[in-house]
């Protein structure tokens, strides 16, 4: 990474610096990258100074509407640019950022911050995305002071169940892998029930998808279905890859719940809802359908929005493995790779996924009537990408997340104050772990300074992997983790 702050306090233009660095570099990737870097740079000193001039003039460029998405007047390149915007734009009341309680309109207004949650109504207790997805790099982890404490009183920090921020890398592919992988698991369901039924006897079905196990159901011939033997997943089958516990399907649903939680911006589908019955406003506040939160403004996110967060997410690019470069170093790099998955690591951690369709609705779950804004995660945005199976064949991709994008019960050592809707304290998502070198402090919320700290940490399912890691001599733990520090993102230039 190239750091210019010194040239920038002399006052040296960026094209000049463009210019003056360009001659002696012949690497034509490095000039690529530091094109990125001074464009960036660049648009976030316009935007400042633009936001100096004209508040509220900002989200203007933060902002795509439906009707951009609906007839195709922008490319995914700028919807790429768009997003990052919107992701580093800090909110503010008059964009409905907070929640009611005093008037926004006084001159002397100021957002009010609830660092514990009050329930499910979340804060607000940051006024950006970006506030909590720094460490490693953009679009990163989140430190231990950045932990959201959630569901809580609203003001003792012990009344809340705590959150550490993971890394956003590589969304597109998660959620496109855990679609592909519940329609299998829907697949098998429907085709017990029309054996079950076909045949007039009860009939068991064991459920996998891409090679991970998900346990089995069991049909009646009237087409009751028994639930009891299935495995990780809720009982609609439905892979949920976003979330600590894995509570949400979509990227869209996990943009909107985020914007919610943590800014206080309520969505329009949220309103509509609360205005036709179909959802209870007490979440959200207790203002009519137009201003649930009572804050002054009606129109806070609109599809257009969550649109534009999605496709952004969508482009991330995806970590990568790299290896030491010292022999020493190297050596143990391999020695405890083979580790890794020997000691039973890899049961959980699957290091690789097959990706079938790279393609993605950047409007899923959408509003009805509404076009599709497809994204193509094996191409489009930011590299690295997802790399195809075979080299002159795009018909599946390779995505070394290290999950089964399966739940598992971690013991009681790791277990929340509670449950999250049906998710039980003790249960949470197999963590990805790729971007892990970036990403310390570990676990759900941080507790663990080092990796060999969250490894001890593990129970449950994961005991046998951990007191297999704990049975290796010192030299083979030092191995593991040497392997798991390599799990990083590619470097990037960046013009601070």
């Amino acid at each position: 990474m190239l750091a210019f702050s010194a040239a920038l306090a002399l006052g040296i233009l960026l094209p000049s610096l463009r210019a003056s660095l360009a001659g002696p570099v012949d690497d034509p990737l490095l000039l690529e990258e530091l094109e990125k870097a001074l464009d960036l740079r660049m648009r976030e000193d316009f935007d400042r100074v633009l936001d100096a001039r004209d508040p509220g003039e900002l989200i203007e460029h933060a902002t795509l509407t439906d009707v951009d998405f609906d007839h195709r007047t922008l490319g995914i390149d700028t919807l790429f640019i768009v997003g990052d915007e919107l992701f580093g734009y800090l909110f503010r009341p008059e964009n409905g950022w907070g929640r009611g309680g005093a008037d926004p309109g006084a001159l002397d207004y100021t957002p009010r911050l609830r660092r514990v949650h009050d329930g499910r109504a979340g804060g607000p207790d940051a006024f950006g995305c970006f506030s909590c997805h720094s460490k490693g790099g953009p679009d990163g982890a989140g430190t231990q002071s950045q932990n959201a404490l959630l569901r809580g009183d609203g003001a003792a920090t012990g009344s809340a169940d705590q959150r550490n921020a993971p890394h956003l890398l590589g969304m597109g592919p998660i959620a496109l892998l855990a679609k592909e992988m519940s329609a299998a698991l829907h697949a098998q369901a429907a085709s017990a029930s029309a054996a079950a039924k076909a045949g007039g006897h009860r009939v068991e079905q064991a459920l996998g998808a891409k090679g991970v196990w998900f346990g089995r159901i069991a049909v009646d011939a009237d087409g009751t279905v028994d639930y009891a033997g299935v495995e990780g997943v809720d009982r609609d089958l439905t892979i949920r890859p976003f979330g600590w516990k894995g509570h949400q399907a979509t990227l869209r649903d996990m943009a909107e719940e985020s914007l919610q939680i943590h800014q206080g911006l309520l969505s329009k589908r949220i309103q509509l809802e609360v205005r036709d019955g179909a959802l209870d406003s007490g979440p959200y506040g207790e203002g009519t359908w137009d201003d649930i939160d009572e804050d002054g403004v009606s129109l806070e996110i609109d599809s257009g929005m969550l649109t534009t967060v999605v496709g952004y997410l969508a482009q991330l690019e995806v970590p990568v493995v790299r290896p030491p470069r010292d022999p020493a170093l190297l050596d143990a790099f391999a020695a405890g790779s083979a580790s890794f998955a020997a000691i039973g690591c890899g049961g959980c951690h699957v290091p690789v996924l097959e990706l079938e369709n790279p393609e993605l609705d950047a409007t899923e779950p959408a509003e009805p009537g509404r076009a599709p804004f497809v994204i193509n995660v094996a191409k489009d945005g930011d590299g690295p990408k997802v790399d195809p199976k075979y080299a002159a064949d795009d018909t599946a991709y390779l995505v070394n997340l290290f999950s089964d994008l399966r739940r598992h019960d971690m013991g009681e050592g790791l277990a929340t104050p509670s449950a999250q809707g049906n998710i039980a304290a003790r249960v949470f998502l197999t963590r990805p772990l790729w971007g892990l070198a970036e990403t310390a402090p570990y676990l759900h919320d941080g507790r663990a300074p080092t990796l060999h700290d969250a490894i001890v940490l593990h129970g449950g399912e994961a005991a046998g992997a951990r007191d297999a890691y704990l049975a290796l001599d010192e030299h083979g733990r030092a191995g593991v983790r040497v392997f798991l520090a390599s799990l990083s993102r590619q470097p990037k230039l960046f013009a601070p």
